[in-house]
């Protein structure tokens, strides 16, 4: 039998027993066969089974189970009705009743989501219908049951769908135990809504024994879940110590019949006022694509408050480079939060992808020992992995700095709609990172009508300076959000998964003599491009050789829509043809993948050119 593990992310091995007690989840065997008055069980313990994404989200299995060893995780979701979906047989008839559960959990985001459990259906005239089983509210960390005892298909249902959402978050979720069963069967599971009551660490309504046993628990070894954080904080000190479990102990023997009021936080912005319209509100609102934990950017913007520098820096393509958004963003941040010494880096670069970016970026914002990083390279990317990765393993390699720095995304579009969100936005719920979308804002605001592209656009890519004021005011406006006491976060760790991968981030830009054994051969050293410091050009001839121990690296290079040459990349007798004609360039950097392997290794390599081709930059994977 599967066993149910509730709190076994937040319990010592040591704890009370009771807390964790020894109950068959759904009544089935571990193979899934039915048992007792079940229909099916889904506990994903070999896959996500007959279950696939809905809209834009992607399915898979996970090892963060609520109990047994796997679950279902739902990733990529653009709206709130992607989720996770699976076609009901022709066991489940219209007009009678069942009994569904599944459980449900998220572990970025808002403190609080709403799930729904639901079915699409196609009703007796035909059409799309939809449908609600039940509804959970849960916290962030926390496990939660869906569930409905007796729940009625409705009459002449026909291609039932059963599925998970939410009521309007977009955040990844973890789905476990999926049940169908006989009317009136109560399945054990997580247990209903779950809220922040202090005192109540494990969430079942009630402060008893239990939550003492876990409270010692936590003064000791601590707790990485923040709402189990929260309800522990019973004195409100902004830390789990004894003074929280004699308090516990006092409430559950009677001698006192309520908590003491935990003192207020002396924050000014609980009570800052925004001045706007509703609709300009609205607006900013609407660009807020992902909280994300603000524990970094609070930390940051606090310090320079109280005198500490700050260093506020820009990486992206022309849009960044063009300051329309920058200069007011960054005038902002400086009279609103810097009392010490301020700097500000923009290391934009047009016509550049997330790629380049990686390639320079040790350079040109690691060097720079950033306190916050904004990341704009949402109409130069693309769909290939390489971008994908690229903007992943740069964003990884800016919250691994020493200097611990807030990221921040940000994801604009194109007048056309065009826009690099999908997997931007992914990526930065993965990273758990502030994610803020001007798609979503400025789609809603021309499909409503409330902008034109004329208030905004400058071309079909870039805005003029009232289009860059209203990013800066979204980003202004995420701020003071971020600085209030209901959305600041207790503390960040970079996460260890990956939405695409991360394989990248020792990437560096090296000049190639300085590598073992280097000879130009025919290729001649000229001068750079922009922040990308040497330049080599070769029309044919001898190759440059040269040796390094890495995995692979990254080539920068000019690019134009033609009239480029290209390169052949051998690296170990492997050879990769690099073209530096490109679409949609105009004689900047450009950049390829020379050569990957998964570990690192002595590679001994050749680049020899055809045709006039321009190196301007080699980002060795270390």
């Amino acid at each position: 039998m599967k066993i149910r593990k509730m709190l076994s992310a937040v319990l010592s091995a040591g704890m009370l027993a009771a807390a964790l007690p020894s109950v068959p989840v759904c009544a089935v065997s571990e193979g899934g066969a039915q048992t007792d008055n079940y229909y099916f069980v889904d506990d994903f313990e070999s896959g996500a089974g007959d279950w696939s994404g809905r809209g834009a989200a992607s399915t898979a299995a996970s090892t963060e189970a609520f109990s047994g060893s796997g679950s279902l995780f739902v990733s990529g979701r653009t709206a709130a009705w992607n989720g996770a979906v699976k076609a009901l047989d022709s066991t489940f008839e219209a007009g009678s009743d069942y009994s569904f559960s599944a459980n449900v959990m998220y572990k970025t985001g808002a403190k609080s989501v709403t799930f729904y459990l639901k079915i699409q259906f196609k009703n007796a005239a035909g059409d799309v219908s939809y449908d609600g089983i039940a509804e959970v509210t849960t916290v962030k960390g926390m496990w939660a049951q869906l569930e409905n005892t007796s729940y009625t298909l409705p009459e002449g249902a026909t291609d039932i769908q059963l599925y998970v959402e939410t009521a309007e978050d977009t955040v990844d979720f973890y789905v476990d135990d999926v049940c169908a069963a006989v009317p009136g069967t109560k399945t054990e599971g997580a247990g209903g809504s779950k809220a922040i009551v202090r005192g109540d660490t494990d969430f079942n309504g009630t402060i008893n024994a239990v939550d003492i046993s876990v409270l010692r628990s936590i003064v000791v070894n601590g707790t990485a879940i923040d709402a189990v954080k929260s309800a522990a904080d019973i004195d409100g000190s902004g830390e789990v110590a004894i003074n929280d479990v004699v308090l516990a102990q006092e409430f559950v023997l009677g001698m006192i019949s309520e908590f003491p009021e935990p003192p207020k936080p002396d924050n000014k912005w609980d009570d800052y006022a925004e001045t706007a319209s509703a609709q300009w509100i609205d607006f900013y609102q609407s660009s807020i694509c992902n909280m994300g934990n603000t524990y970094r950017l609070t930390k940051k913007l606090e310090a320079a408050e109280n005198g500490e520098d700050l260093t506020l820096t820009y990486i992206g393509g022309s849009i960044t480079e063009g300051k329309n958004y920058s200069r007011p963003f960054t005038a902002y941040v400086k009279d609103t939060f810097a009392n010490g010494s301020f700097t500000e880096v923009n290391a934009g670069i047009s016509g550049t992808s997330s790629v380049v970016g990686l390639v320079r970026s040790e350079n040109d914002i690691c060097s720079k020992d950033p306190d916050i990083v904004v990341i704009e390279f949402s109409v130069n990317d693309h769909e290939d992995i390489l971008y994908k990765k690229s903007l992943e393993s740069m964003a990884k390699k800016f919250l691994e700095l020493p200097s611990e720095p807030a990221v921040i995304i940000l994801i604009n579009r194109s007048k056309g709609g065009f826009s690099s969100q999908t997997q931007m936005e992914a990526i930065g719920k993965n990273l758990d990172v502030p994610v803020i979308s001007m798609n979503n804002a400025l789609t809603k605001a021309f499909n409503s009508g409330f902008l034109q592209t004329s208030d905004y656009f400058t071309d079909e890519y870039h805005p003029h300076e009232q289009g860059g004021q209203l990013i800066a005011d979204c980003m202004a406006y995420y701020l003071r959000q971020a600085m209030k006491t209901e959305n600041r976060s207790d503390s960040y760790e970079i996460p260890t998964t990956a939405a695409y991968g991360t394989e990248y981030v020792s990437c560096r830009n090296v000049d190639p003599k300085t590598l073992t054994g280097f000879n130009a051969g025919s290729w001649t050293a000229g001068t750079g491009y922009s922040s990308l410091p040497f330049g080599y050009t070769s029309s044919g001839g001898s190759p440059m050789t040269f040796k390094v121990n890495a995995k692979g690296f990254i080539v920068v290079f000019k690019a134009n829509a033609s009239g480029m040459g290209s390169i052949d990349v051998t690296v170990n007798g492997k050879t990769t043809k690099i073209d530096g004609n490109k679409l949609y360039t105009w004689g900047g950097p450009d950049a390829e993948l020379g050569y990957y392997q998964d570990t690192a290794g002595d590679l001994d390599v050749s680049i020899s050119a055809s045709g006039s081709f321009t190196i301007w930059g080699l980002g060795i994977v270390e």
